[in-house]
């Protein structure tokens, strides 16, 4: 029987790095911002994608809907995020001027993590990570086809 090679396995090496990276940002994020991972995530969606929708956010992102709506609701009451309705039953968000603000604060200790995270790599190095993970993302539909019962 072949066992998984765990340190060569690409889907557990991302899954580690990702889940140790997003452990980190949440223990950072938390003490210094009052905010959990998941906050600034949707935060700086809605900076970079103002009056969407948290459907858009989720599936853009990958993330679960209820911790999206969570966070929303959060960012809402903190002043961060303004809401308009747009049709029956959906909502748009963008930040406000203070969310603004706050997503600036918050950025600079993201750009700070993402330095640490690719120092000793080459900036050429960095745009072929980029890329790969581009056609990663781009590879998903295949990935949920892969052993599937036909």
């Amino acid at each position: 029987m072949t066992k998984l090679d765990l340190e060569n396995y690409v889907p557990g090496l991302l899954l580690w790095l990702s889940n140790k990276i997003a452990s980190s940002a949440t223990q950072v994020y938390r003490s210094r911002f009052g905010i959990g991972v998941t906050d600034w995530r949707v935060l700086a969606y809605f900076e970079v994608y103002p009056w969407t929708t948290a459907s858009s956010a989720c599936e853009l992102m990958g993330l679960d809907k209820a911790a999206v709506s969570r966070s929303i609701a959060f960012l809402v009451e903190g002043g961060w995020l303004n809401a308009r309705p747009s049709g029956l039953r959906k909502v748009e968000y963008a930040t406000t001027p203070r969310g603004k603000a706050f997503h600036g604060k918050v950025l600079q200790v993201a750009i700070a993590r993402e330095q640490a995270l690719l120092s000793g790599i080459s900036k050429a190095d960095q745009k072929q990570l980029i890329r790969l993970l581009h056609l990663m993302l781009q590879n998903l539909e295949k990935v949920s086809a892969a052993g599937r019962e036909d």
